[in-house]
This record gives C-alpha cells, structure tokens and sequence, in this order.
C-alpha cells in the first residue's frame, strides 16, 4: 500500500498536448506538436519538470525537450525556458 502511494506520488499529471504546445509555441519560434509528456514533481508539489517528444508543425524530426512548469488548479504556467533535453 505505502509502495503504490509512493509510486503514485512520483507520477504526476501532465498538461494536455494542446495547453502545452500553445506554453511553448513561443519559445520555438512558432507551432509544434508534441506527445510523450511526462512529468515530475519537484520540491515544491505544484512545481514540476516535464519532458516530451516535439517537432515543428508538419516538419522536422520528433526532439526531446524539457522544462520545469506550474501547476495552479487546472492551470499550467511555464516557469522557466524550455529547452533540447
């Protein structure tokens, strides 16, 4: 029991592809896709590093990328610069 709240614990939700494109469109330098979002809680619980595969819209080979994001409520607010991973 104490193993699977752990487990659970480590595992965290992640925003959905759509909320994270539109995070990090931006710092791209225009449209992507991503997929394979998964997530980390940090120190703090509303903090987290999360990872995914992304490319430009209809171009480009599928990159891993990182960053670290907030989560208030249902809303996920980027707090630092994603980046190649």
């Amino acid at each position: 029991m104490i193993a699977a709240l752990i487990l659970a614990a480590s595992v965290s939700a992640a925003p959905t592809p759509a909320r994270l494109e539109a995070l990090v469109a931006p710092a791209a330098g225009g449209p992507v896709e991503v997929r394979s979002i998964r997530c980390q809680v940090l120190g703090d619980p509303t903090e987290y590093r999360c990872t995914w595969r992304q490319k430009r819209s209809g171009r480009g080979a599928w990159e891993t990328w990182s960053t670290i994001l907030a989560q208030d409520g249902e809303t996920w607010i980027l707090i630092d610069t994603p980046g190649r991973a």
